[in-house]
C-alpha cells in the first residue's frame, strides 16, 4: 500500500496533542464561565459554556475516531479508515462516534451564530433571560441532532466497502491497513445527503451573516458611545474581539470541504490530503476557546492571577506585573 508510516505516526499525535489541549482549554473555559463570569456577561455566560462544552467533546472525539477520508471519485460512495481509540470497541461504536463528532461540528458553527445574534439582539433589547437563550441554542440544536440520530446508520462493515475501496484506490493494499475499514455505499439515501449537506451548505451564509452582525454591532458601538456606561463598553469591545477571532478560526473548515469536494471530483488525489480534511478541522474547537480565555478581561486576569503569579520569584514583581496589565487593559479599552 502506498503508505507511509511517518506521516501515520505524526497524524496521530497530531490528533492526540491538539485533542488534549483543546480539551484542557475548554474544560477551564467551563469552570470559569460558570464561576468567574461578572455579571455584566452572566446571562452570555451561557453561550460561552455551550461553546465549551460542544468543543470539549469534539476535541476527544477526535481523539477517539481519527479518520481518515477515502473519497470516491464521480461516484456515490465513500470510504473512511478510523484509526483512533474506537477501533478496540468495533464498528458500531465507531460509527455513532463519528456522527457525533460531525453533529458536534456543526453545531459549533450554529453557536457562532447565535453569539453574534445575541451580541446584537441585546444592544437594543436588554430584557432577554436565561430561558430564551436556552430555547434558542435548543433549536438550532435540532438540526445537528437529526445528522447525529440518523448519519450512522449508513455505515457499513469492511466485508461490504472493501471491493469499492479496492477499486477506487487499486494502488493501496487494504489487506495490511491497521485501522477500522468503513464507508458509506449511497451517498444519496436520505440521511446521508442530509448530513452532508448539512455540513457544507450553511457555512458560507452564516459566514456572510455573522460579518454582517458584526459591521452592525460595531457601528451600534459607535453611536452609542456616549450613552453606554464605561463599563459595558468595555464588556461589548471584549466579547466582539473574542467573536471576532472566532469567526476567522473556521478557515480549518472552508479547507476540509475544499479538500473534500476536490478529491470526490477527482481534481486531487494523495494520502496527506486523506488525512487532511480532518487534520484541519481540529483546529476550530482547539483555538475557539483561547479566544475568550485571552479576549474577555475577567477571564484573562484569573488566569494571569493563578499561574503567573505562583511562578514569579517576589510578590513585589507580581504586584508591579498586575498593575502593568491592568494599565494596558485600561488603555487598550479607551481606544
Amino acid at each position: 500500500m502506498v503508505h507511509n508510516h511517518n506521516l501515520a505516526v505524526f497524524v496521530q499525535s497530531w490528533h492526540i496533542f491538539f485533542g488534549v489541549l483543546g480539551a484542557i482549554l475548554n474544560g477551564l473555559l467551563v469552570l470559569l464561565a460558570l464561576f468567574k463570569s461578572p455579571m455584566a456577561i452572566r446571562l452570555y455566560s451561557k453561550l460561552i459554556i455551550n461553546f465549551a462544552v460542544t468543543d470539549l467533546l469534539a476535541c476527544l472525539l477526535d481523539m477517539f475516531i481519527e479518520i481518515r477520508m477515502l473519497p470516491s471519485p464521480n461516484e456515490a460512495s465513500l470510504t473512511n479508515i478510523l484509526n483512533g481509540f474506537c477501533t478496540y470497541f468495533g464498528l458500531t461504536t465507531c460509527t455513532i462516534g463519528l456522527s457525533l463528532y460531525l453533529h458536534l461540528l456543526t453545531h459549533s458553527l450554529w453557536s457562532l451564530l447565535i453569539s453574534f445574534g445575541y451580541r446584537y439582539v441585546i444592544l437594543f433589547n436588554s430584557s432577554l433571560k436565561t430561558k430564551h437563550v436556552l430555547i434558542t441554542i435548543s433549536l438550532f440544536y435540532i438540526p445537528s441532532l437529526i445528522q447525529a440520530a440518523t448519519y450512522w446508520t449508513n455505515f457499513v462493515d469492511r466485508s461490504t466497502i472493501l471491493p469499492i475501496a479496492k477499486r477506487v484506490y487499486p494502488e493501496y493494499d487494504f489487506e495490511t491497513e491497521p485501522g477500522l475499514l468503513t464507508g458509506i455505499t449511497n451517498l444519496f439515501s436520505v440521511s446521508a445527503t442530509y448530513a452532508i449537506l448539512h455540513m457544507t451548505l450553511p457555512i458560507t451564509p452564516v459566514y456572510i451573516t455573522i460579518f454582517i452582525l458584526r459591521r452592525s454591532i460595531s457601528k451600534t458601538l459607535m453611536k452609542s458611545h456616549s450613552i453606554m456606561s464605561k463599563e459595558t463598553k468595555a464588556v461589548h469591545a471584549q466579547l466582539l474581539k473574542a467573536l471576532t477571532f472566532q469567526a476567522v478560526i473556521p478557515v480549518g473548515a472552508w479547507t476540509a470541504i475544499y479538500v473534500y469536494f476536490a478529491m470526490q471530483l477527482g481534481l486531487i488525489r494523495g494520502v496527506i490530503f486523506e488525512y487532511l480534511i480532518f487534520s484541519t478541522v481540529i483546529f476550530l474547537p482547539v483555538f475557539s476557546p483561547a479566544t475568550y480565555l485571552i479576549y474577555v478581561r475577567p477571564f484573562r486576569e484569573f488566569l494571569f492571577r493563578t499561574f503567573c503569579c505562583k511562578i514569579s520569584p517576589s510578590a513585589v514583581e507580581d504586584k508591579n506585573r498586575t498593575r502593568f496589565y491592568t494599565q494596558y487593559d485600561h488603555s487598550t479599552t479607551r481606544k
